[in-house]
């Protein structure tokens, strides 16, 4: 492996910020368990201290046994963007904060991993979620919509 200059290392993942951008997080701490996990990022800017993401999935059991819930989940399917080779879940009930300086610790060890980002056709439907979410609060919505979506929708 080569080692890089700290501020290319830091260069290259400030590039690599915007809101679609996806990750893939090696042993991601949840409540229950740590997990690899894709990660799609929410900020509308991604200089903020917080880094808000929604989870994704590829076990679709969920998504079709709680029926009453799909308004809250984007589905892709298999193949439709290349990091998503099986058919994913994006889960947009509760967005999931990261610190952005410990994003960026993960970033040089390579436990945490840009993949691309989600293309214009899923990530307007996330977008729409929060807009019309009563789960997210208008505090995570102010950070997630861009200015001109932050009211109430039309």
């Amino acid at each position: 492996m080569i080692d890089l200059p700290e501020n290319l290392i830091n260069e290259s993942f400030d590039q690599n910020l915007c809101q679609g951008t996806v990750i893939y997080y090696v042993n991601l701490r949840l409540e229950v368990e740590i997990k690899n996990k894709f990660l799609v990022l929410l900020n509308s800017d991604c200089s903020q201290y917080n880094l808000h993401f929604f989870l994704t999935t590829s076990q679709m059991k969920f998504y079709v046994t709680h029926r009453k819930l799909r308004e809250y989940f984007v589905f892709i399917p298999e193949n439709a963007v290349t990091f998503f080779p099986l058919p994913t879940l994006i889960d947009c009930r509760y967005p999931f904060p990261l610190n952005r300086t410990k994003l960026r610790e993960k970033y040089g060890p390579q436990q945490l991993i840009f993949k691309g980002v989600l293309p214009d056709q899923f990530m307007s439907k996330v977008i729409k979620i929060v807009r019309d979410s009563k789960l997210i609060s208008p505090k995570i919505k102010k950070l997630i919509l861009p200015l001109q979506e932050e009211g109430p929708s039309s």
